[in-house]
C-alpha cells in the first residue's frame, strides 16, 4: 500500500519515538503518535513536522513503525442486502 498526503496515527518502536523526539517532534504519552505522511517509499515514511521554525519533512525508517491507524472511509456499502 502506497500513502500520499493522508492522516494516521503511528504506532512505534522506542527508538522510533527516540528519534522523533530528537527531530522536534513533541511527543504526549500517548500510545499513537498523529502525523501527516505525505508520501511512503520503499525506505519508510515522508512524514510532516512541525516546529517552531516552521514545516519539514522527515523520512520515518519502515524498522521503526509498528503499525499505521488510518481512519477508516467506506465509498460504498459492503455486505449483504436484504
Amino acid at each position: 500500500m502506497r500513502f500520499e498526503t493522508q492522516s494516521a496515527e503511528l504506532l512505534l518502536a522506542e527508538d522510533g519515538r527516540r528519534i522523533l523526539d530528537l527531530a522536534g517532534l513533541s511527543l504526549s504519552n500517548k500510545t499513537l503518535v498523529p502525523v501527516v505522511i505525505k508520501e511512503s517509499e520503499d525506505l519508510g515514511l515522508w512524514i510532516e513536522l512541525r516546529r517552531e521554525d516552521g514545516i519539514h519533512l522527515f523520512l520515518l525508517r519502515w524498522e521503526y513503525v509498528l503499525g499505521i491507524d488510518l481512519p477508516g472511509r467506506m465509498e460504498k456499502p459492503m455486505g449483504l442486502k436484504g
